[in-house]
Formats: structure tokens, C-alpha cells, sequence
């Protein structure tokens, strides 16, 4: 009989939601039995139990071994079993849940949202004043990665990975300011020491001539 070949050669598939696929074996009983052959529970029980994919093989072992011990197996209570077993799997990314539409964007924005939600932060932030976000998710932000606030320390913040992108105002030179510039330091201690020099040769001159 068709029916019967098919229901025999269904294997639940590694994405597949056990209780749709316990459902469909259902339904082709209930037809193999509108033409006259019975199917019982545990004839049932048996095929699921020996078609199912590889993750659910502890559930297996431990069916067949309530089996081979003489317990009587519940259809239901399997179905139970699988199904709590497939939301397990699901939840930790083991496998990707299919649903009827095929769109897939919406489980993963199911997943997102149970495994990576985070409350939003209604306090005020104490480097830029403004509400919604922590002073330490402050550079995080898209509008603020390039422009840290007026007056805004790094290293007073407690934020160390904040780097000035822009051009230093005295030797042009990207990724510091002029405040924190060596070439400017370097030349305002040259400087120093020229007009050191200068002096003492003046003063020197001067006291010579007072001498003479």
C-alpha cells in the first residue's frame, strides 16, 4: 500500500519540528486505517523512535531502554519530550527554526531578542548630559564616535579607547591634538634654550663693557 510505504520511509528531518512530523505520521494512520489496516500506538512509537536525526539521541536511548525494561510507552508523553528537546536546541543555535512562510527573518529576530536583549538605560549620561545612554556607552553611539564632547577627558572619563582622528593645529599631523603635540613641546624647550643663551650673552657683553 502507497500510504504505507510512506509513512515507513519518513524520517524527521534535522531542522523539522518534531510535533509537525509526529502530526503527519498521524494523519497518514488515520488514512492507512480508512483502508482498513491498523496502525497502534506503539507501532507507532517504534518508527519515531528509530527515524529520528542524531541530536535526539539520548531521548532515544532512553526510550528503547524503557522499552527493553517492559514500561509501556505514552505517545504523548514522547511527543512532550521531543518537543521540549527541539526548543532546547533551538534557543542554544544548535538549529535554525523553519516556519510555515519560509521567512527566516523573523526567527532570527525572535532569537535576537531572547537571547540578546538589554533594557535601555534611562538615566543621564554624565559626559554629554543627555538621557537614554551611560556615560560608558558614550562613544559606542554612531553620531558621537567622531566627535567626543567639549571639554570631554578620556582619561579622566575612565574611556581609554577613544583615539583623536583629526589633524594636530601645529605640525598637521593626524591622530593627536596640539595640546598633546611632541614636535610643539620639542621646539618650545629649543626655543627656551635659545633665548637662555641669548640672554646670557647679552648679560655677559653688558658686564664686560662695564668692566673695560
Amino acid at each position: 500500500m502507497k500510504l504505507v510505504k510512506q509513512l515507513n520511509e519518513s524520517h524527521m528531518g534535522k531542522k523539522e519540528d518534531p510535533d509537525e512530523w509526529i502530526t503527519n505520521l498521524e494523519r497518514l494512520r488515520q488514512r492507512i486505517a480508512e483502508c482498513g489496516k491498523t496502525i497502534d500506538d506503539n507501532e507507532l512509537v517504534m518508527h519515531i523512535l528509530y527515524h529520528l536525526p542524531t541530536e535526539y539521541d539520548n531521548i532515544n536511548d532512553q526510550y528503547l531502554k524503557d522499552l527493553d525494561d517492559g514500561k509501556d510507552i505514552d505517545l504523548e508523553n514522547l511527543r512532550s519530550d521531543l518537543r521540549c528537546k527541539y526548543d532546547r536546541l533551538v534557543d542554544l543555535g544548535c538549529i535554525e527554526k523553519n516556519n510555515d512562510d519560509g521567512n527566516d527573518k523573523l526567527v532570527k529576530e525572535e532569537k535576537a531578542l531572547k537571547m540578546g536583549f538589554k533594557k535601555q538605560f534611562k538615566g543621564k549620561c554624565h559626559v554629554c548630559g543627555k538621557i537614554g545612554h551611560k556615560g560608558t556607552d558614550f562613544l559606542t553611539l554612531d553620531s558621537n564616535k567622531d566627535k567626543p564632547p567639549a571639554g570631554y577627558n578620556d582619561k579622566n572619563d575612565g574611556n581609554r579607547n577613544y583615539k583623536f582622528n583629526g589633524n594636530c593645529n601645529y605640525c598637521d599631523k593626524k591622530g593627536h591634538k596640539e595640546a598633546d603635540c611632541r614636535t610643539k613641546q620639542r621646539d618650545n624647550t629649543n626655543n627656551v634654550e635659545e633665548e637662555f643663551a641669548l640672554v646670557t650673552t647679552h648679560n655677559t657683553k653688558k658686564q664686560t663693557s662695564k668692566n673695560g
